[in-house]
This record gives C-alpha cells, structure tokens and sequence, in this order.
C-alpha cells in the first residue's frame, strides 16, 4: 500500500518570515508555557491541487514563537502543538492571531486574540461541541446501520446547530470566512448522506437530485474542503451507477468535465479542481503513459487555472524523468551523522532507490520484508539498498537509531532539487537503477507483495 500526499510539500522552515514590500501577510504569534519541544508544526493548505507549505514554527526557552506568512486569500492550516492537533482551520490574510496556553492544561488553558482571532475562537467551541462533549460523527456511524429516517433528522439536525453557532459568531466574521465555514459544514453532512445511501446500495438518479449542487458562488465551492470532497463523491457514484466508464481514465476524465460543459451542474471552479486531482493520481498510479500525457494536454486546453496547470506540467516532467532507459538524477544529500553522500558513490553496483518517512506505517512494513530481499543477494554483492528520509533531520536520526533499518540511509527534506527529480510525494516510493546509473525499473513491485519473493525475481530479471 502506497500512501499519496497530494497536500504535502517536503520543506521544513524555522520561521520568522520576513516582510517583503506589497504582499499581505497571516501573523501568528503566541506564548506556551511548560512546552518543552523546540518547534510547532503548522501546515497551510492554499488551495487543494498544489503541495501546502509545511513549516516547523521555532518555539525560544520562554515557550514564544513568531511568525509571518505571505497569504493573499483565505486559505487552510493544521497546527500541531506537541500531541495536540489542530485541522482544517481557516486563516485570513492580515490576521494576527495570538495564542497563550500552559501546556500541562492545554485544552482547558489555550486562549486566542488579536485581529482575526474570533474565528479561533468559535472553531474552539465547534470543535468542544459537536467533537468533545459528544462525538457526533461516531453517532451517525451507529445510526447509518439502524434508520434512515433516523440517520437523515440527525444529520439535518446538526447542520442546523452547526449553522446557529456560526450565526452567534457571524458579526465578528469576515464575509469570505462565513461562507466558506457554510460551504464546508454543508459538504460534511451532505457525504454523510451520500455515505448512508452508498452502505446501503440505495443511492441512485432521484437520490443525485436531492443534493444542491448551486448552493454556493463558485470561488467559495472551489475553496471549501469538505464541499469538494463531498462533490467528488457525489460525481463518481453518479457515475457508477451510470455505467459511464469502464476502466478507462479518458472516459472517466471527460465524464466529470461533462458535469459542468454538457449538464452545467457544478461550476467550473471546482470541475477543474477535481479534474487537476483526478490527473495527479493517474499520473501516480500510470505515469507518464500516453493516456495521461493526453489528459494534461486536454486539462491545458480546458482549464485557465496557470496554478493547476502547472502543478500536472511538474509532476508530468517528473514522471518522464523517470521512465526506464533515462539516467537518475544526481543527488548529494546528508545521512545522519552529517556526511554528504551522492547517487554517484554507487557506480558499478545496482541500487534499489527508496524513499519513505518515520510516521509512514507502509514504509515501515516494507524494510521487514526488504530484509529478506537484502538476505538473498547478499553472496552476489552487486546490490544496495539506498534509502532517502522525508522526515525532518531530528526524526530521521530517532528512526535509524530505534528501528535500526537495513541500508544506506539520506535524508531529502531540504532538497528541493530532489523533489524536482523524483516523486517523493508518493510513499513509499521506489525506483531501480543499474551499475551505471540508469533506471531499469520505476514500477519496483512492492517488497511486501508475497514476503519479497515478487520483487526478488523482478530483480533477477532485470539486474545483471
């Protein structure tokens, strides 16, 4: 099993960011007290096609932090604090939101203020309670196996509480915000609709009609997360059980295009954003095959979003870079005691290129099963296993001195020439190159797949 990180880009900063003339900019700044860690995480999601930015926000001795983010529209973030985590949020350009806790008390201590910061604290008490006091979303997972009719007064029930606590906030909210917290608690109850008709194999034509596709201006439906997701859902069972593919990306790529050129149903806005994911995860599972190269030169021709666009241009470029017969990209990366190693150093041996990341539980599993693969060819002493971390440095370092993995081990998150060269959104990843450094395989069969024995023979077949 592979993981897809559509929304991660590998690059840990120590912020603060510093102004530059004209832009706008989110602050966050904040004081946590008995916080011993030396960093927060803080994940900002601009849109749901590119890579977020992942930055690691420096926490001093005193338990502060500072920092400034270019932000030119409302946009998502996630904020790990230690083991607190907080998803989805919303942040606004010009906010400046200050964050106070003892850490030892977190939940019951932290406090917001500062411009912007009434968002905060409404997505606090949202989340104390429709999560806390009582796990809602767990209460409809019971009643979607009992009741339909049940199942349908809840989920009306809570999309109307849902919308009266907004309300109580609305006169401290921006106008972009409110309708973006609607368009996503909208989208939250409308999947646990489709989900309840999907478990129980009712969903069909006059079930698609009971949803609302117009609800929303289409920036706002193109932004909102959970209305994306749901719409997307919503397409692709409207889609099955109309028989309009049948295995075939191109079939299926111009069917959710229809969605908005032949039925005008759902924005354009938002059928390029689902086709721009669509195209990313053919490309991840296909390549750069012919039928993909087809579908982001016909995504060019469709769409006028320069960002998507060039996000299926990159990640084709990339592709291509890697198809057997090309020679892997140079890399000089550093393994953990700080020496500079390059792809270069392992000329006349054959190398199984992986990459993978400490919280990545697949990646894990692999290098117990690539033992056996490493086992079997050791006598033959014209195979290394090379492997790239896409963790931070800290916890690439705890990994190889807890698990002890086989092979050489580097560390890649910093290196942006690397993310350019390889596909390390997708892990874990892996690629096979010869003695003298070119690709003989970017589709490695899984080490998990039959213990290593699949891919023991791919190696045979192909290494000489």
């Amino acid at each position: 099993m592979k993981i897809i990180l559509p929304f991660f880009l590998f690059s840990t900063l120590l912020l603060a960011v510093r102004p530059i003339t004209g832009q706008t900019f989110f602050k966050f700044s904040g004081n946590i007290k008995n916080y011993t860690e030396p960093a927060i995480s803080f994940t900002v999601y601009r849109n749901w096609v590119e890579n977020p930015l992942e930055l690691e926000l420096k926490v001093d001795k005193k338990g502060s932090f500072y920092a400034e983010i270019a932000l030119d529209e409302i946009a998502y973030c996630d904020i790990n604090i230690g083991d607190v985590g907080y998803f989805l949020w919303k942040i606004e350009p010009n906010d400046h939101i200050n964050l106070t806790a003892d850490f030892q008390d977190f939940e019951n201590t932290i406090k917001f203020s500062g411009l912007g910061s009434d968002k905060w604290t409404y997505l606090i008490e949202q989340k104390k309670k429709f999560e806390e006091e009582k796990d809602w979303d767990y209460e409809l997972e019971k009643l979607k196996k009992i009741s339909r009719k049940g199942f349908f007064d809840l989920t009306k029930y809570l999309y109307d509480e849902q919308i009266i606590l907004l309300n109580k906030y609305k006169s401290n909210l921006s106008e972009d915000f409110y309708s973006l917290q609607r368009a996503d608690i909208y989208g939250k109850y409308s999947f646990h609709e489709l989900s309840f008709l999907n478990f129980h194999k009712i969903f069909n034509e006059a079930e698609f009609d009971r949803f609302d596709l117009k609800t929303f201006q289409a920036k706002t439906q193109n932004k909102s997360y959970e209305y994306g997701h749901f719409v997307e859902a919503l397409i692709e069972n409207h889609n099955k059980i109309g028989q309009k593919y049948n295995q075939s990306i191109m079939l299926e790529y111009e069917s959710i295009k229809s969605y908005f050129t032949e039925k005008d149903l759902i924005d354009k806005q938002l059928i390029e954003r689902i086709l721009a994911t669509k195209i990313l995860n053919y490309l991840d599972n296909y390549g750069a095959s012919e039928e993909t190269k087809l579908l982001v030169a016909s995504f060019r021709e469709f769409s006028k979003n320069k960002v998507y666009t060039a996000v299926l241009i990159e990640k084709l470029s990339k592709l291509q870079n890697l198809q057997n017969g090309r020679e892997a990209k140079s890399f000089i990366l550093p393994d953990e005691k700080g020496n500079f190693v390059s792809l270069k150093d392992f000329r006349g041996k054959n190398v199984i290129l992986g990459f993978y990341a400490s919280w990545c539980g697949p990646c894990l599993e692999d290098f117990r099963n690539l033992t056996i693969v490493e086992n079997y060819f050791k006598e033959q002493n014209n195979l290394v296993f090379v492997f790239i971390n896409m963790d931070n440095y800290e916890d690439f370092k705890k990994l190889l001195i807890d698990k002890k993995p086989l092979g050489k081990h580097l560390n890649g998150i910093d290196n942006p020439d690397l993310r350019k060269g390889y596909n390390t959104e997708l892990l874990p990843n892996y690629i096979l190159i010869d003695k003298t450094g070119t690709i003989i395989s970017d589709k490695v069969e899984e080490p998990s797949s039959d213990e290593g024995r699949a891919l023991i023979q791919q190696i045979e077949r192909l290494i000489k």
